[in-house]
């Protein structure tokens, strides 16, 4: 009878070992622990940027693809294939060019496959799956007053949907500006009369900046002025063409250039929201 209870004992063991268990199962296929969308709430016309990060035990990569679908319709609209990616990196998918978002709410899911056919694992906080708005786009922006070009010197202006341009893709986020390149130390000038709001560094990002309250009602970014060269200070009053700083590439910018932001309501106060100064920009003489 033990000579019976131990043979049993033995078979059942060499089973249990066997079969895998379930969280040996689930740490052996890919999880999607981080996947953004940003901004979070998209305006028609931007295109958002969406990262992620897919991770895998002992496995160097895998293919990917997102799928992007309407709510509460499920209709396909956009599918970026990834290819074979990195496990463990984050990386930001390009945008498709011709997959437009009209207003409304849709879902981001993705997908991955190892080299052994294992595909991602949906958990409750890492399902590989995220809701989006997309808000309607705010009316057109009433014409700036007659100003002068915020860059007196030569300068190149970024072309529409150029990388330098409004609403261009950055890792994390969107380009808010448009970018304007020219020498270092060009003079940057107030294209319009109003009041200095704010004068800061930020060494992560915008570097030395400069914020600009307009007369017109538009609230003015200048961004990366060289260091040393901010001409006014915060409650200062200028008039149009009155210099502000130079052109420069402090913070995070590649070469000298004005990152110029335009905007409505007020910059970064609840309600305010920036709009493409392009528009504004040809019509000073850009």
């Amino acid at each position: 009878m033990a000579r019976a209870f131990c043979t049993l004992f033995v078979c059942l063991f060499a089973v249990a070992l066997a079969i895998p268990s379930t969280a040996a199962a689930a740490s052996s296929r890919p999880v999607a622990t981080s996947l953004t969308v940003w901004p979070r709430t998209v305006v028609e016309g931007q295109e958002p940027a969406i990262s992620l990060k897919i991770v895998q035990r002992g496995v160097r990569s895998v293919r990917a693809r997102i799928v992007v679908l309407s709510q509460p319709r499920k209709d396909p609209v956009a599918r970026i294939d990834l290819g074979r990616i990195r496990t463990g990196r984050r990386l930001t998918a390009p945008w498709p060019r011709d997959a437009a978002l009209p207003a409304g709410r849709y879902l981001v899911r993705v997908h991955a496959l190892d080299p052994r056919g294992r595909t991602l694992l949906r958990r409750a906080r890492s399902s590989g799956r995220l809701l989006f708005t997309v808000a309607p786009a705010p009316a057109a922006p009433v014409p700036a007053a007659p100003g002068v070009f915020p860059v007196a010197g030569p300068h190149v202006t970024s072309a529409a949907g150029a990388g330098g341009a409004f609403g261009a893709g950055r890792t994390g986020h969107v380009h808010e500006g448009h970018d304007i390149a020219a020498a270092a130390g060009t003079p940057v000038v107030a294209p319009v009369a109003g009041v200095v709001s704010a004068v800061r560094y930020q060494a992560s990002g915008a570097g030395w900046y400069v914020v600009l309250d307009g007369a017109d009602g538009y609230d003015y970014f200048f961004a990366h002025c060289t260091a040393g060269s901010v001409a006014v200070a915060a409650g200062m009053a200028v008039a149009p063409g009155q210099p502000l700083c130079g052109v420069g590439s402090t913070g995070s910018a590649t070469g000298p250039h004005l990152h110029f932001e335009m905007w409505a309501v007020g910059w970064r106060v609840p309600g305010g929201f920036p709009v493409d100064p392009l528009p504004q920009l040809l019509a000073w003489g850009g």
